[in-house]
């Protein structure tokens, strides 16, 4: 007789193959009847077995996998008689091969796998109610709703066994789309994930961090995983967070409150310096920013990182962050005068009273009108 090779799906046969080249037909059928539940649990998102998982996935008035329209009479017709062979292929062929002594010729095991593999591909043609493309469609759907009720509900689409999937796809997409959304629908995502498979994208964020040259992908990252930033490797976080560092000696803002590209990146630390491996170096940049009397640079830091100046103060090596704001006030720097004043000025022990006291703006020739 043709060899059944011929007759089936590729992946069929390579799913088969072993025990059928063996001669093993009662386990090549079961191997059969394992590849199409697999396929349907995989359409489905069910991780059931035999009856309930048939039931399941194309059973009901709103089936997870629809052969057809299920518009017409003869359409919900051929829906319910495959669920019910499929049913009749655990039932009468699956079951009793599992449980008791059956002695398959090739010409038995070539038959029923040839009708399975025709049931496979009614299964392929069908549409499955989720799928990674359309949710990903979703999350990058320019009319998405940004809140967290709108996420929460998308997510809850996502069958169990395609949580890690979409996970792996949403870091992988991570730089499409706008910032606030990712985030949105990683924050709602990410408690689902085991705790194996969070250790697995950490592991993928750390070795992209490792050799990114994209600033883009940096602050994304940040963005994502903030929370969990101490659990990325060592090398990563260092190589990651000395690439924003480096671009605060030239971060501005500008009087109309316009942040320059270097500034929108650098501003991005701020989300992890209080974990950071290298808060003595930024703390360095931000003073040096501080004491170059440039008032953009100035207007950066104290807009960006005024918040933490106190807590960098211990890293400062011989220099103060206090005696440096002392100084610009007592030379009439009105950036470092508004913002002392909304920062400090409220206390009433405050180190600065003396200063904001006796402040006497000083305009230099670069800020006039004419």
């Amino acid at each position: 007789m043709e060899h059944i090779k011929q007759h089936i799906e590729e992946r069929l046969w390579e799913f088969i193959k072993r025990s059928y080249n063996s001669e093993d037909y009662k386990t090549a059928i079961l191997d059969s009847i394992q590849f199409i539940g697999d396929i349907i649990r995989e359409k489905s998102g069910l991780d059931n077995d035999g009856n309930q998982l048939i039931g399941g996935a194309l059973g009901g008035t709103n089936p997870k996998i629809r052969l057809n329209k299920l518009k017409t009479e003869s359409e919900k017709n051929i829906q319910k008689g495959i669920e019910s062979i499929l049913r009749g292929i655990y039932s009468a062929y699956r079951n009793p091969r599992s449980h008791s002594k059956i002695n398959d010729s090739e010409q038995d095991a070539f038959e029923i796998i040839i009708f399975i593999n025709h049931l496979i591909k009614l299964i392929d043609k069908s549409k499955g109610k989720f799928t990674t493309e359309l949710f990903l469609k979703r999350v990058f759907d320019n009319d998405f709703v940004q809140t967290n009720q709108y996420a929460n509900l998308l997510i809850k689409d996502i069958p169990k066994n395609k949580i890690f999937e979409i996970a792996i796809e949403i870091f992988r997409q991570k730089e499409n789309g706008k910032v606030a959304i990712i985030i949105l629908i990683w924050e709602a995502l990410k408690d689902l994930l085991s705790e194996e498979e969070n250790i697995e994208i950490l592991k993928l964020v750390s070795e992209e961090l490792r050799f990114t040259d994209s600033l883009k992908t940096v602050i994304r990252c940040i963005a994502l995983f903030e929370s969990q930033w101490t659990k990325i490797d060592e090398d990563s976080r260092l190589r990651a967070e000395n690439k924003l560092i480096q671009l605060i000696p030239v971060a501005e803002k500008d009087f109309q409150g316009t942040t320059n590209e270097a500034g929108i990146y650098a501003s991005w630390f701020t989300s992890i310096i209080k974990v950071s491996l290298l808060r003595n170096l930024v703390a360095d940049k931000i003073y040096n920013s501080l004491v170059s009397r440039d008032k953009e640079k100035q207007r950066f830091v104290i807009d960006f990182f005024g918040n933490h100046i106190d807590g960098l103060e211990d890293v400062l090596f011989l220099d103060s962050f206090k005696d440096i704001l002392k100084k610009e006030l007592d030379d009439g720097n009105r950036i470092i005068y508004d913002w002392v004043s909304n920062y400090y000025g409220k206390k009433k022990d405050s180190d600065f009273k003396k200063e904001l006291e006796n402040f006497v703006e000083q305009i230099s020739e670069d800020d006039l009108p004419f």
